[in-house]
């Protein structure tokens, strides 16, 4: 892409690739650890998870207020990374549970907002250089998706190598090329305009509904992706009897073929717009999940979790341009909401899944 030929461009995508292996080595790995490296019951995990969602959320949105009313990029930035570090020194340094939901969790939650601060940098900085913005929302979406076929693989590699514990050292070390990398890319007086934020503050509603309707659109399809993901391990191994390698082949098959969807998110939007991509995307995933409910065989798993990428990679990419569409001039406000419709889906999606009645006498989890 003609956009990857800008080297600051460039820089900003590997910083935010960078950010992203770190914090995905540790959120799905928390729940291992608190289990087989704490020894804690299994229900102490949703303690964590609960309070860590609720911290993210609320700082999600209040790192989109700051950038809207004119914060610096570079110190919310440099805020997360600490953050991250003080969190995975804490938990090596107090090997105990308490530390988790008390301590670690706020650190977490602060590096989580990370993702806000960089969709919207992103945003600002495409604008600004007169750059393809849906293009470059789909290479930052692309991004963050690779992060996440790299975070969690590493993390359960070390874990299994070495030990628990050695996981959030690794993580700190990644942490300390995440910093060296905001030294290089983010410039310190990085913030929105003036003008843009007299503009974010007049003549819009306060409430912004049709933002507010993106959101929740978003908040459904990715409650399904959740409740879907969620469950599909234990369907692959216990209902449909395949192997115990499935669930992993299925995740690399989906992650793959998601980025190829994202990247094909702008050429779509030019062509039907991105209302119509998005209700194309809910019937795709619709067909996809009645695919993946039939599963009992390793070629229907390929099939249903290319499927499985396909939509949510078109969701993925067109989600977050759609939701900025309605930002009435406040694009770091509509891109935390459009980060937290993601993380409520999650929140909801994980008890949801574990108390349904086909999986409450199998998931070791309750």
């Amino acid at each position: 892409m003609d956009i990857l030929r800008n080297r600051q461009a460039a820089l900003i995508l590997l910083l935010h690739l960078s950010g992203v292996i770190c914090n995905s080595m540790i959120i799905p790995f928390m729940a291992f650890y608190i289990v087989e490296g704490l020894g804690q019951e299994p229900w102490q995990i949703s303690v964590y998870t609960a309070v860590a969602l609720v911290l993210a959320f609320g700082i999600n949105r209040q790192f989109g207020e700051w950038i809207d009313g004119g914060a610096r990029i570079a110190p919310l930035v440099l805020l997360s990374i600490v953050s991250f570090v003080a969190a995975c020194v804490v938990i090596v340094g107090v090997q105990q549970y308490w530390v988790l939901p008390v301590i670690a969790s706020i650190g977490f939650s602060l590096s989580a907002g990370a993702m806000v601060t960089m969709f919207a940098f992103g945003r600002m900085f495409a604008e600004r250089e007169e750059l393809d913005t849906d293009k470059f929302n789909a290479l930052l979406r692309a991004s963050h998706s690779l992060g996440w076929m790299i975070g969690p693989a590493a993390a359960f590699v070390v874990a299994d190598r070495f030990t628990p514990i050695d996981v959030f050292r690794l993580a700190i070390a990644l942490a300390v090329v995440w910093g060296v990398l905001w030294y290089l890319v983010v410039p310190r007086d990085f913030a929105k305009p003036i003008e843009d934020r007299a503009q974010a503050n007049s003549g819009v509603d306060p409430l912004n509904r049709p933002l507010w309707y993106a959101a929740i659109a978003c908040f459904f399809l990715a409650l399904a992706h959740m409740l879907c993901t969620s469950a599909l391990p234990l369907f692959y191994v216990q209902e449909a009897g395949l192997p115990t390698y499935a669930p992993g082949l299925s995740f690399s098959i989906k992650t793959f073929i998601e980025i190829i969807a994202i990247l094909s998110v702008p050429r779509l939007m030019r062509q039907w717009g991105a209302r119509n991509v998005l209700m194309a995307t809910c019937v795709l995933a619709v067909i996809s999940f009645l695919v993946l409910a039939q599963v009992a065989t390793l070629p229907g798993l390929v099939i249903g979790a290319a499927l499985e990428g396909l939509y949510y990679g078109i969701f993925a990419g067109v989600g977050i341009s759609f939701v900025q569409s309605f930002a009435g001039g406040r694009v770091a406000r509509a891109t935390s909401f459009y980060v937290n419709s993601l993380i409520v889906g999650g929140l909801i999606a994980g008890p949801s899944m574990c108390w349904s009645p086909a999986q409450a006498t199998t998931n070791p989890l309750v």
